[in-house]
C-alpha cells in the first residue's frame, strides 16, 4: 500500500469519450487519483465544491458555462483553485488570456501522457505550466508584449459598431455576459446577441478564436486588462 498522498483530479469535459481517455491515461499513475467527472460548467462548480480536488482538468468549450466562465466563477468561491485548461487551441493570445484569468496551466488535448503528468505535478507544486513553449520568462514577455504593443489591427474590425467594440473590450478582460450587461446597462441576453453578431461578422466559429480576436483588439486600442 502506497504512503504517497495522491493528487486528486476532477476531469471536466462534455465528451464522455475524452473523459474516458484521460481516465485511462492516468489510471496507472499511482500518485494521481481521479475523484470525479463533470460534463458542463455548472456541474464542474458543483463537483469542485463537493469533492475539493487538488486540480481541475478543464475543457474550454463546454455547455451551460464554458471553461473560462467556469474558472471565473470558481475563483469567486475559492481564489486558490487550480485549473489546467485542456484545449485544441494553444496560441499565445489564448495562453495570455488564460494566464490573466488565473489558470495555472494550459495544454493541448493532443499532448502526450508524459507531458500531461508533468503539468499536473508542476501545478500541484504551485508552479505554472502552459506548454513547452511558454515558460515563466515567455509568460512575462507575453504580458509585456500585450501591454506595450502598438500594432494596429483595426482594419479587421471596420464592420463592428461602437457597442460591439465596447463589448469586445470587456470580453478581453474576462468579464461574463452578465457582468458586461451590468456595466453597459443592458441585459445578459442582449450581450449574448451582440457576441453572436460579432462572431458572425468576423467569421469566427469557436470560442478560442473569439478570445484571440478580443485580446488582439484590446491591444490595438492600447487597452490593458486588469491585474
Amino acid at each position: 500500500m502506497s504512503l504517497i498522498k495522491p493528487i486528486r483530479i476532477l476531469i471536466a469535459d462534455d465528451h464522455q469519450l475524452f473523459r474516458s481517455g484521460i481516465n485511462s491515461l492516468l489510471d496507472e499513475v499511482r500518485d494521481i487519483l481521479i475523484v470525479g467527472e463533470a460534463e458542463n460548467g455548472e456541474q464542474t462548480i458543483e463537483k469542485y465544491l463537493e469533492l475539493k480536488p487538488d486540480i481541475i482538468l478543464l475543457d474550454i468549450e463546454m455547455p451551460r458555462l464554458n471553461g473560462l466562465e467556469t474558472l471565473k466563477k470558481l475563483k469567486q468561491k475559492d481564489k486558490n483553485v487550480k485549473v489546467i485548461f485542456l484545449t485544441m487551441h494553444d496560441t499565445e493570445e489564448y495562453v495570455y488570456f488564460a494566464d490573466k484569468l488565473g489558470a495555472k496551466g494550459l495544454i493541448s488535448k493532443n499532448t502526450l501522457k508524459g507531458e500531461l503528468i508533468f503539468a499536473i505535478k508542476a501545478v500541484y507544486n504551485n508552479e505554472k505550466y502552459f506548454g513547452k513553449l511558454f515558460n515563466n520568462e515567455r509568460l512575462k514577455d507575453l504580458r509585456k508584449k500585450y501591454k506595450g504593443s502598438s500594432t494596429s489591427i483595426l482594419d479587421n474590425f471596420i464592420g463592428l459598431n461602437e457597442k460591439e467594440k465596447e463589448i469586445l473590450m470587456y470580453i478581453s478582460q474576462g468579464l461574463l455576459s452578465k457582468e458586461i450587461g451590468e456595466k453597459l446597462g443592458i441585459t445578459k441576453r442582449t450581450v449574448d446577441y451582440h457576441r453572436s453578431r460579432i462572431m458572425q461578422k468576423l467569421g469566427i466559429k469557436t470560442l478560442p478564436e473569439f478570445i484571440s480576436y478580443a485580446v488582439r483588439f484590446s491591444i490595438s486600442n492600447k487597452f490593458e486588462v486588469d491585474e
